[in-house]
């Protein structure tokens, strides 16, 4: 797995989904990409859509912060996965996020401290 951070914004609210005895929130990232190209910045014409996991912690702080729309900024391990039934399985690469925030340069966002008991611990 390599390491990337990606920046973009969320392309829907944050979905919570069970994982054996865990939740996992799945988020979708969408980051307008280019490239400098005889010293001006080109931006390519199609969106790069990242898929994004966030466990424990992480996930459920992102799922009550979170909505379609922010701007935010991801950095975790990516790898490719695959769902769907065989024989028609999509393929992608998955960011399972280390950290996850608000991008300041776009927006303003309040910020509150989590204890352990809001955490239930």
């Amino acid at each position: 797995m390599s390491t990337r951070t990606i920046t973009g914004n969320l392309a829907a609210d944050a979905e919570v989904v069970p994982a054996g005895s865990i939740n996992i929130t799945k988020l979708r990232v969408i980051e307008n990409t280019g490239e400098y190209r005889g010293g001006k910045y080109v931006e390519h014409p199609d969106a790069t859509t990242h898929f994004v996991e966030a466990k424990f912690e992480l996930g459920e702080n992102a799922a009550a912060t979170l909505h379609k729309g922010d701007a935010v900024i991801v950095a975790g391990r990516e790898h490719t996965s695959s769902w769907g039934p065989e024989g028609n399985k999509t393929y992608g690469r998955v960011v399972e996020a280390d950290h996850i925030g608000v991008d300041l340069s776009r927006q303003v966002a309040q910020v509150r401290r989590v204890t352990r008991e809001d955490n239930g611990q």
